[in-house]
């Protein structure tokens, strides 16, 4: 197995896809089974073009690619201006099955999803999404319900509304879901959170579908400010400053719960008169959730604990949320030089907004996450 990547800032994306590809063709030459290529929005309409030239150059067993709101390349992280990454894996022969996804009306009035593969329980899908197209959320629970300990990985892709991109194998998608079933034993994944628990674990006790009415028996809004109240001083402004956010428990058997227990949701709104918060997810009635606060600090620190010791790799794919880079670390290139320092081989991928990993047995919608794939 080998992996190679490269990025090029170039203007011109057929320039700058070509620029990458033969920077990576001369590591791992051609042929190549996997390529993941990504393009900041700059390069939208120059989708085909990119594909064009990176498939000239490596002649992939599968290309996948999108368009992101940012892109990774090793060392580097272009969360502003035009950039265009491209990742190869050598798979020693093992081949990808490549997929196309996308939602469909039912005579219901319900959606269905077409396309989504049928892969076996120890593989690992990986997965670019559409975020205003493709009901990620559901899929991902329905198979988390049907297929316990199936991982999927991978992120909502796009440079923003109207200027989403997919790419599959030449053919550029503007809605749905592409990606690859890719063999267990290679992959390994890894989920990183960006927030961390606050106050103390609450049920809710009331709802209306996003909107938490009760928790503990007590308005939404009470507990909140109850909170705002118990904690320090540098918290207390975190939370005032935009920094709350709120965690869905994983898994409701344990005891206490810490970093990476949770699946995070932003708070969306909060209204003191009706005493409820609302959040950006559906809310269950004795469901269990804990106040999280967002800061570059803890975020850094769970990074490190979860990626200490999972290399030597051959390299990684990084999805990290639109909301990290400069604006939670504030500095640049903080995920993948991390990331690329414990793998110690080459990592690429993109900014998302909404990051796709496992926690325990379930794969999860997530945000304010890495997301990351090792290969080796």
């Amino acid at each position: 197995m080998h992996v190679a990547a490269a990025l090029s800032r170039a203007g011109d994306g057929g320039i700058a896809a070509a620029e990458a590809a033969d920077n990576v063709g001369a590591r791992i030459g051609v042929g190549c089974d996997l390529v993941v290529v990504f393009a900041t929005a700059d390069h939208a309409d120059e989708m085909a073009s990119i594909a064009a030239a990176v498939e000239a150059r490596l002649e992939p067993g599968v290309i996948v690619g999108a368009v992101a709101q940012g892109v990774v390349g090793p060392d580097e992280e272009v969360e502003a201006g035009p950039g265009v990454s491209v990742w190869a894996a050598d798979l020693d022969g093992a081949q990808p099955q490549a997929f196309r996804s996308w939602s469909v009306r039912t005579p219901d009035g319900g959606i269905a999803v077409a396309g989504w593969p049928d892969p076996q329980l120890d593989e690992v899908t990986l997965v670019l999404a559409d975020p205003f197209s493709f009901p990620a959320t559901e899929v991902i629970t329905r198979i988390g319900d049907q297929r316990p300990g199936h991982r999927i990985v991978g992120g909502l892709v796009s440079g923003g509304s109207g200027q989403s991109r997919l790419l599959l194998d030449g053919r550029i998608h503007e809605d749905g879901a592409v990606g690859v079933v890719l063999p267990a034993a290679a992959v390994r994944t890894i989920v990183s959170h960006g927030c961390r628990p606050v106050g103390t674990p609450l049920t809710v006790t009331a709802a209306e579908r996003n909107r938490i009415l009760e928790l503990a028996g007590e308005p939404a809004t009470s507990r909140l400010q109850a909170l705002l109240e118990e904690v320090d001083a540098q918290d207390r402004e975190l939370l005032r400053t935009g920094g709350l956010h709120l965690g869905l428990v994983v898994d409701h058997q344990q005891d206490h719960y810490l970093t990476g227990d949770f699946r995070i949701r932003g708070v969306l709104g909060i209204d003191p008169d009706a005493g409820s918060i609302t959040v950006g997810d559906l809310i269950e009635i004795g469901q269990v959730v804990q106040f999280q606060v967002r800061d570059g600090r803890s975020a850094t620190d769970d990074l490190q604990r979860r990626m200490a010791g999972v290399g030597p790799a051959e390299g990684g794919l990084l999805f990290t949320c639109n909301g990290r880079g400069r604006r939670l670390f504030g500095a640049p290139d903080h995920d993948v030089t991390l990331v690329g320092r414990e793998l110690g081989g080459p990592v690429a991928g993109a900014f998302c907004a909404g990051e796709i990993g496992p926690v325990g047995d379930r794969s999860e919608l997530h945000g304010f996450t890495a997301s990351v794939v090792v290969l080796g």
